[in-house]
């Protein structure tokens, strides 16, 4: 499909055939609407080629004309790198060009690399039939699979396997109980941290709640099993392990990222603070299970008390830092960004307000249907924990899987886009499960129907999961260029067109446009062209800049917002027109109770333009089916004399079918420079268009 909708082209110039403002080029590939991240994945992997570097820190394309940060991991950029440098191989192009084909293969290949490699440690700790059931119930998860679908390249599915593995590991290292000459348990406990610290590295945001949980999990499972008559006693010591390998892999990571030249106070991202806290965290909690195991807490020893209080000091560190520093250290805490992602942006939104969105309150029994597998696993480890049928290892895994798991669920019910993460860790508690059944002795009536529940439940998974979500992406591939187009295709395609054209009319230097969030991202991805508005917490000063040129009152502040920001264009798309929103969050985020009218919305409303304003008549092509909508384009020109004004707002309204408002404009102009030979020009088709 992202092929079929790609080849639609609304121009007759052939693609790369006009010259360029230098530094961009025209991208013709149209990613899946839903991946609107990809896009700016493929933006930085482009400049990292470009420049011929390992790691992009800055983008000159955002927050113009500062540019912003960019603090995303580079692990995905390395691979988008390699697929387009592979794509590239024979063909005597830079390996740039093919960073976009990259990122539609980049899902799936991905899920088969990281998949495998979490059914291959499954595999070596539980046995190949629990390890082929985890795997099935992770690709039966239309939630979990659809992070790694075609042109979906993004960080979520590859932190949800890095925190999966993560996980499993200490599961496979016996969750903290192995006896002390079992010299697997440590190495277990040392690829959990290294796997967490990659998780961390990936997205701190999804993986600290996961490595928080887990830390609770340890405690709550050597706090409750201590003391029982396990033949594998407690082994506090592997969670100091495991607290020393994911701090020195979150410093290692660190330092990859930002050493030299970088290292800075943004704890949105993995940052030495968290690994600190990580290791204080850990001795906190080897300390309390030894005096759980030994029955008796002690602090005697030289030098313990210090310990302790500097590890409780390193333990709250993060939160202090953010609580008492704020949005200097943390901008994901303004209230302006809060604001934002919680009315507008769809996975910032709860499960209840997402069966309310725009209406779609029928979406409530694919919910249901999404959470098939949790339903299953969550009865099944009730059954076997209840019935005494589930050994020692079963409760104990359950136990430490328990808080990370109730974490991420219950922030997968405030916000839907923790939920890829919380689906991966209920598919562990399948895991267990499985385990579980095939230790039952032979001939149990629980090993087979455990067993016939393994090889049935999968089948009626897919059934009600990736089978229609596969079915729904055939029709969708058959009818997405059926007039007439929906947004979600048109818009896109008309978005791309008018990047390009903005491109080829402007060889000289690169446009700055002032547009909505999403349409800000197509056009810099679609074509270089630098904007202010994107929807990432690193961009806050572009969002509100962008924000005050909207909610800007009088014409004076306004054409001094866009003089400072070096805006050469403004496009608004009807379907994208994103002005009115952000004068009322920036009203919000102020305190007042109503934003001010805006004078730039007022005039691209009412078309009465003021002299450094110059419109271009954009009719929507017909072939869309989508001719009711429209682009507003319009140049800013705070040089354009009146003359200049005239003539080309005349051209606009001859352009867009204003026969009357055209002659009116022409006439304007006449009087400021009489016998203009193209203004007579212009009024004698008038002339002879008259019926």
């Amino acid at each position: 499909m992202i092929g079929k909708i790609s080849a639609v082209s609304f121009s007759d110039v052939a693609p790369h055939s006009v010259k360029l403002p230098l530094g961009t080029r025209e991208e013709h590939l149209v990613l899946p609407n839903s991946s609107v991240d990809a896009r700016w994945w493929v933006v930085h992997t482009k400049k990292m080629l470009r420049d011929r570097t390992w790691r992009v820190r800055g983008t000159a394309l955002d927050n113009a004309p500062d540019g912003r940060e960019v603090h995303w991991s580079s692990f995905l950029m390395w691979v988008l790198a390699l697929l387009a440098w592979v794509r590239s191989w024979g063909t005597g192009q830079p390996a740039e060009w093919f960073v976009a084909d990259a990122a539609v293969a980049a899902g799936p290949l991905l899920l088969v690399v990281l998949f495998g490699a979490l059914w291959w440690a499954a595999r070596r700790a539980f046995g190949w039939l629990p390890a082929t059931f985890y795997l099935l119930v992770l690709l039966t998860t239309q939630g979990v699979v659809r992070t790694f679908e075609l042109g979906e390249a993004d960080h979520h599915g590859i932190v949800l396997a890095f925190a999966s593995a993560s996980a499993l590991c200490l599961l496979a290292g016996g969750a903290g109980f192995a006896r002390r000459a079992d010299a697997t348990a440590p190495r277990w406990f040392i690829a959990s941290g290294l796997t967490g610290a990659a998780a961390l590295w990936v997205s701190a945001s999804t993986a600290l709640p996961i490595l928080a949980g887990l830390g609770a999990g340890g405690l709550l499972t050597g706090w409750f099993f201590a003391r029982g008559k396990e033949p594998s006693p407690l082994r506090p010591d592997l969670w100091f392990v495991w607290g020393v390998a994911g701090c020195l892999g979150s410093l290692a990571f660190y330092l990859l990222e930002y050493f030299p030249q970088h290292l800075g106070w943004r704890l949105e991202v993995n940052h030495p603070l968290y690994a600190m806290a990580w290791l204080g965290g850990s001795w906190l909690l080897c300390r309390v299970l030894e005096g759980r195991r030994d029955g008796k807490f002690s602090l005697r020893k030289s030098g313990d008390w210090v310990k302790a209080v500097l590890c409780l000091v390193l333990a709250a560190a993060p939160v202090a830092a953010i609580t008492l520093a704020g949005d200097r250290v943390f901008w994901v805490s303004d209230t302006f960004l809060l604001a934002l992602h919680k009315e507008y942006i769809s996975e910032f939104q709860s499960i209840a307000g997402i069966l309310r969105w725009k209406g779609q309150e029928q979406n409530a029994l694919v919910w249901i249907i999404l959470y098939f597998w949790i339903w299953v696993i969550f009865a099944g480890a009730l059954a076997l924990w209840f019935s005494g049928k589930g050994d020692g290892l079963f409760r104990r895994g359950l136990l430490l899987l328990l808080p990370a798991t109730a974490i991420m669920q219950l922030l997968a019910f405030w916000q839907v886009r923790w939920s890829s993460a919380a689906f991966a860790l209920w598919a562990l508690w399948g895991l267990l499960a499985a385990a579980a059944v095939m230790r039952l002795p032979a001939g149990s009536p629980w090993l087979t129907r455990g067993l016939a529940f393994v090889a049935a439940v999968p089948w009626i998974a897919f059934l009600l999961g990736p089978l229609p979500a596969a079915a729904f992406a055939t029709k969708a591939e058959r009818t997405c260029l059926d007039a007439p187009l929906g947004e979600d295709v048109g818009g896109n395609l008309l978005v791309r067109d008018v990047t390009h054209r903005l491109l080829q009319a402007s060889p000289g230097q690169v446009p700055t446009v002032l547009t909505g969030p999403n349409t800000s991202t197509e056009m810099a991805y679609h074509g270089g062209v630098r904007v202010l508005g994107t929807l990432y917490w690193e961009n806050m000063p572009g969002l509100k800049k962008a924000a005050e040129m909207f909610a800007a009152g009088t014409e004076e502040e306004t054409k001094r917002l866009l003089s400072e920001a070096g805006v050469t264009h403004i496009v608004i798309p009807s379907w994208s027109n994103f002005g009115e929103a952000y004068a009322g969050l920036l009203a919000k985020a102020r305190g007042e109770a109503d934003s001010v009218p805006s004078y730039l919305d007022a005039v691209l409303k009412s078309e009465e333009f003021p002299v450094w304003l110059r419109p271009f008549a954009y009719p929507i092509p017909t072939a869309t089916g989508i001719d009711a909508q429209s682009v507003r384009v319009v140049a800013f020109l705070p040089s354009q004399n009146g003359f200049e004004a005239h003539f080309y707002r005349g051209i606009y309204h001859f352009e867009s079918g204003q026969p009357e408002k055209a002659r009116a404009q022409f006439t304007e102009a006449l009087a400021l420079r009489p016998g203009e030979p193209r203004v007579l020009a212009y009024l004698r088709q008038l002339d002879a268009a008259k019926p």
